[in-house]
């Protein structure tokens, strides 16, 4: 694994710009593998993160995961806080704390009875990801072959999530899957972490009709940093690789629909998962990986937009104010 250096060659114009914005990365799952890993989001300037909690875990290892994040944020008291508001992630960039978002990426954990989404939301979970790649109860992830969609039950934990006004993360989510939970969704739904399949070709990459149609609907699409989904595994990514999906995403739907979702993973994770069935082999590229952002250097994409006249407003909107805007929406608060 490597890791760009931070603040590298970067403008007093960018320093200052990332300084002064909200940052929000929509996902954040390196703490699964070490929680001492929010000290790095904290110590380069991050407000929030959107932590995994879980990507295959039934409901008892579900609720073990959830209760070591409540203690981590315990435990590092002042300046670690579980944010449930927007008013929280607000809180924490005026305080100089680092808000953790409860995420899951995967269902599984409501098994099949939707009524856990109110319980989970009761435990501080504002994010549920619908699948992680391989079917579910809810719908088909993004690697099945058969694209078969979402399921009854899947059209009931949709329309639970938005009751409990939990935000839908269609990430990872087969096509067919993510349109029709389009369709019965009544709120804004987001991809947390996702690129355009017209720049790489890659089954975890979206397509225009599914990015339109999140952005018709008044979501968004998380830039994510995930080597795999950037170029081809011939390539070591560059934040100039990355920049091409915001920008075939931004010519499609507008900066207003657009966020960040760096997906920072350490490589110790790519045998277990191979073994677990949670990734395909032929689908995602054997490590070392080269991340060009790592969440802990995103002062560097501030730096490249604003060289290639993106406005100091449309930093700040694909930094955090775009993505707080769907969760204030979603969230009602």
């Amino acid at each position: 694994m490597s890791i760009s250096p931070a603040a590298q060659d970067v403008s007093d114009e960018a320093s200052q710009l990332y300084a002064s914005s909200v940052v929000v990365d929509g996902c954040a799952p390196s703490l699964l593998q070490d929680t001492r890993e929010w000290r790095r989001f904290a110590d380069a300037g991050v407000t929030a993160i959107f932590a995994t909690v879980t990507t295959a875990d039934d409901m008892p290892g579900t609720v073990e995961s959830l209760a070591s994040f409540h203690r981590l944020a315990r435990t590092n008291a002042p300046d670690l806080v579980i944010a449930e508001s927007v008013a929280d992630v607000e809180a924490a960039k005026r305080d100089g704390r680092l808000a953790m978002v409860l995420q899951f990426q995967n269902g599984r954990p409501l098994g099949r009875d939707r009524t856990m989404v109110e319980m989970y939301a009761r435990m501080g979970v504002r994010v549920i990801q619908l699948t992680y790649n391989y079917r579910n109860n809810i719908g088909d992830g993004c690697l099945e072959p058969a694209n078969s969609g979402l399921s009854a039950f899947g059209r009931d934990v949709v329309r639970e999530l938005n009751e409990q006004r939990v935000l839908v993360d269609l990430s990872h989510t087969g096509e067919r899957t993510t349109l029709e939970a389009m369709e019965v969704s009544t709120r804004p739904d987001v991809f947390t972490h996702a690129n355009a399949r017209a720049v790489h070709d890659h089954p975890r990459n979206l397509t225009d009709e599914q990015i339109t149609t999140a952005a018709a609907k008044g979501g968004l699409v998380g830039l994510c940093a995930f080597p795999g989904f950037i170029t081809d595994r011939t390539t070591t990514p560059t934040v100039g690789d990355l920049v091409a999906h915001l920008d075939h995403m931004v010519s499609l739907v507008g900066i207003d629909h657009v966020s960040l979702g760096n997906d920072f993973y350490f490589d110790s994770g790519y045998w277990p998962n191979i073994e677990a069935g949670n990734w395909s082999a032929d689908d995602w590229p054997t490590p070392p990986w080269h991340y060009p952002l790592d969440g802990g250097n995103t002062v560097e994409l501030v730096h490249a937009l604003l060289q290639r006249g993106f406005t100091s407003d449309d930093v700040r909107k694909l930094l955090g104010t775009n993505l707080l805007r769907v969760m204030r929406e979603v969230w009602g608060r």
